[in-house]
């Protein structure tokens, strides 16, 4: 099944960081596509940006934001043919760059909205206290505002193969999971592992079967969300997601633990403590009560470093 990810890149050298995973991931999978984004600052007053296009801004422009137009098509150009040196085929990467319209952060959205991408992958830069004050990150801002589309954000060297999904009986869980088992189609080397944490502050959220039905069905639910003798209920409907996917059984394990004071403090301690690359956690909706994950995948986002973290919802 075709996969299409938007990669934001900016002008740091985290691309090469980027690249090494993505390849790891998709380099052998003909079916997904990377389409590679720039979007460049333009000083223009706001007001008019919105109905230029795209040449009419490059006539306008001074020439220092011109060289940094430049420099970034070069950049684009040199991760492009990184991609390419890692085995990707030409027709599978695309790039471009853009000049800023309304802000950099929605300008990515909405090229991951209206290209109907699956996944918008992007690195976190480190940046100071003082430019968080200022100004934020556009890492943040996405987070903020993405709520239908996947995202997943990278922070560093990630050299691992071995994926940590958190899971309770909420359906963002299941979504996230339901996510991951897509992407992970035909890939020959991840390691699942479904975690999930009784810590202190933790709580038992079991979100009432009907809630599931919209998505799975009534009888898939019938069959998949029932307790296990074993007291592991929080696994059985997310093992069975990714056995439907075609996932193998064998590379699926479970870690349950009760252990610390709230979930996020676990989570991060099992990435550093067991060798996790990737941290695929599911998000409620705005509109409805965060219970035990609000604000775990910020925390825990905030806390990691050289893995990959993927946030569904």
């Amino acid at each position: 099944m075709e996969r299409k990810v938007l990669v934001a890149l900016d002008n740091s050298e985290y691309y090469r960081e980027m690249v090494a995973y993505l390849a790891a991931l998709f380099a052998d999978q003909p079916e997904v596509s990377l389409h590679l984004l720039g979007v460049a600052p333009c000083p223009c007053d706001d007001a008019g940006r919105d109905w230029l296009d795209q040449q009419e801004l490059l006539t306008i422009i001074d020439e220092t934001t011109r060289k940094g137009f430049v420099k970034r098509k070069q950049h684009m150009h040199q991760a492009r043919e990184t991609f390419l040196h890692r085995g990707f085929d030409p027709a599978r990467v695309s790039a471009e760059v853009r000049l800023c319209r309304v802000g950099i952060a929605a300008d990515i959205l909405h090229q991951a909205r209206q290209g109907e991408y699956d996944v918008l992958a992007m690195g976190k830069r480190d940046i100071t206290l003082l430019e968080k004050m200022i100004a934020g990150s556009v890492s943040t801002e996405v987070l903020d505002k993405h709520d239908d589309l996947p995202v997943w954000v990278l922070t560093g060297d990630i050299g691992s193969a071995r994926f940590l999904v958190p899971v309770d009986c909420t359906p963002h869980t299941l979504d996230a999971v339901d996510h991951l088992a897509f992407i992970l189609q035909d890939n020959p080397h991840a390691e699942i592992t479904l975690f999930h944490s009784c810590a202190l502050l933790a709580g038992e959220h079991i979100t009432p079967r009907e809630e599931f039905h919209g998505k799975w069905g009534e009888e898939w639910c019938d069959r998949h969300l029932r307790g296990e003798e074993d007291g592991h209920f929080h696994f059985a409907a997310a093992e069975q997601i990714l056995r439907e996917g075609g996932f193998p059984a064998a590379r699926i394990h479970r870690l349950k633990s009760d252990r610390g004071i709230e979930p996020g403090q676990m989570i991060v301690h099992h990435v550093k403590h067991d060798g996790f690359g990737t941290i695929v956690m599911g998000r409620r909706r705005k509109d409805v009560g965060k219970g035990i994950f609000r604000g775990v995948s910020d925390r825990v986002l905030a806390n990691v470093n050289n893995v990959a973290v993927w946030i569904v919802g």
